[in-house]
Formats: C-alpha cells, sequence, structure tokens
C-alpha cells in the first residue's frame, strides 16, 4: 500500500504546495497549520538553469534528500514518504547554482 492510500483511507485530506525559489536561497517551501506535522509523500522539482537543491526538516540542519540536476530538467523521485520530525515544523528548500530563472517546486502530503 503506498502512503498516499494509506492516509487516504483514514480519511485525510491531501494537500498540494507549489512554490517557486529564484537564486540561491533557503525558504520555507511547507509550513504546516500549527500543532499538524508534514507527511511529504510527493515531489516534484524544475528548473531551468540546473544546479543543487537540498531539503531540510525545520530547523534547516536536519537534511531530508539532495539533488543535483542539469538545466532544463525536472525530476519526481520515488520518495515513499518524508515525516516531518517537529510538530508545526516546517520544510525547507536550499538551492543552489541558480542565478534567477528559479526552482519550481511541487509537494503533496498531508497534515496530520
Amino acid at each position: 500500500m503506498s502512503a498516499i492510500q494509506f492516509f487516504l483511507e483514514r480519511g485525510f485530506t491531501p494537500v498540494n504546495k507549489a512554490v517557486v525559489i529564484s537564486g540561491p536561497n533557503t525558504m520555507a517551501v511547507w509550513t504546516p497549520v500549527t500543532g499538524k506535522r508534514v507527511f511529504v509523500t510527493d515531489i516534484s522539482v524544475g528548473t531551468n538553469v540546473g544546479g543543487t537543491i537540498a531539503f531540510y526538516f525545520d530547523n534547516g540542519n536536519n537534511q531530508i534528500a539532495r539533488f543535483s540536476v542539469a538545466g532544463s530538467a525536472s525530476i519526481s523521485p520515488f520518495i515513499g514518504c518524508w515525516e516531518s520530525t517537529v510538530v508545526s515544523g516546517a520544510i525547507f528548500a536550499r538551492t543552489l547554482g541558480n542565478a534567477s530563472d528559479g526552482w519550481y517546486v511541487n509537494l503533496t502530503g498531508f497534515e496530520i
């Protein structure tokens, strides 16, 4: 059973987040409602120039994953499920190597 099916069968509503990150930057890509934790079940990332993007739990020190992509590339890795380690904690993305064209980050998951 997939993580998505697991949460849907228990009555949770999926949440989609779409964020554009311009230039080398660190920013929250998902901030849950107070008292909830994020469970990311699907991710896709696209960029025009290329470089590296890394994802972190709440404080920016707990790296979840890092991807390096070429210019004009998109990725949709199979991640299973990323479970937030902190209640009310955000998921952050940090980009390197992209001057201005932006990173397009799409996340799907649940807030529980």
